[in-house]
């Protein structure tokens, strides 16, 4: 599972998550059964959701862009649109992804940048890579298949802020999982009552660092559990390298204006 999904599997497309109190109950202690009715949730359809991200180095200084993205499922998977309005520097660029449900068959990203006038394809070795300067990488904005994933209970019940969380571990076990997010092993909080995670830790494989990701104001859209802030942050050993915030100005399911037509190249390419 990745940070913005499970996740940040963990999609940006997919930062909503519903009650499902009675898919698993709160004592369950197969941590397999627990990841496949968070993954099995209902996170809504035809997304459109605005919101600022704001980058801060080691130096102390910051960034700050305003993004627009929007989502929907089709047959087969779902597609994602990420478009960055501001600053000018970076107005235009974009991230087209499709998530596919085979777990089989490799997630496809495309990366806008307007200097270069066209779109290029990120390929499986660079999805471990660094989303635009963020905290999060081309790996985290997709959805990866849980069964690409072994799994262990670390603790049933854990305290996390004003949730009780099943505390679970997760490492993948194929090459081409391994390769594709960077992570030797993962610990992911997840809510009883929200069943979506609020915490993950990351073992990243290069540089021996740690990536923490945590989801906060969570409100209900149309019902829909929904992180309107998502806070991330790097560390090789006590430093704290960078820090990623997103704050969502805006969130809306349902929208009849989100087109199929919408998540191609040439929509991409077009920009704003």
């Amino acid at each position: 599972m990745t940070t913005l999904r499970a996740p940040l599997a963990l999609s940006l497309a997919s930062l909503a998550w519903p009650t499902l109190a009675h898919a698993v109950n709160a004592d369950e202690a197969d941590p397999a059964k627990v990841v496949a009715a968070m993954d099995a949730r209902d996170d809504g359809d035809r997304r459109k959701s605005q919101m600022v991200m704001k980058v801060r180095d080691s130096a102390g200084r910051e960034r700050s862009r305003s993004v627009r993205s929007q989502r929907m499922d089709f047959p087969g998977g779902s597609k994602q649109l990420l478009l960055f309005e501001g600053p000018a520097e970076v107005r235009n660029t974009g991230l087209l992804s499709i998530d596919w449900d085979d777990g089989a068959k490799a997630d496809d990203q495309w990366l806008y940048l307007p200097a270069l006038r066209k779109s290029t394809r990120i390929a499986s070795g660079d999805k471990s890579g660094s989303f635009m300067g963020t905290d999060l990488s081309y790996a985290d904005m997709t959805r990866q298949d849980v069964k690409s994933y072994d799994y262990a209970m670390l603790q049933i019940s854990v305290p996390c802020g004003k949730d009780t969380c099943w505390l679970i571990e997760s490492r993948p076990n194929n090459k081409k999982t391994r390769k594709e997010t960077g992570y030797v092993k993962t610990h992911t909080w997840i809510s009883k009552t929200k069943l979506m995670p609020l915490k993950v830790k990351h073992w990243v494989r290069e540089g021996k660092k740690l990536k923490f990701i945590k989801f906060a104001d969570l409100r209900q859209v149309d019902g829909i559990w929904t992180a309107h802030k998502i806070m991330a942050q790097t560390k090789r050993g006590k430093t704290i390298e960078s820090k990623t915030v997103l704050v969502f100005t805006s969130v809306l399911h349902n929208q009849e204006d989100v087109r199929i037509e919408d998540f191609s190249q040439r929509r991409l390419e077009q920009g704003l």
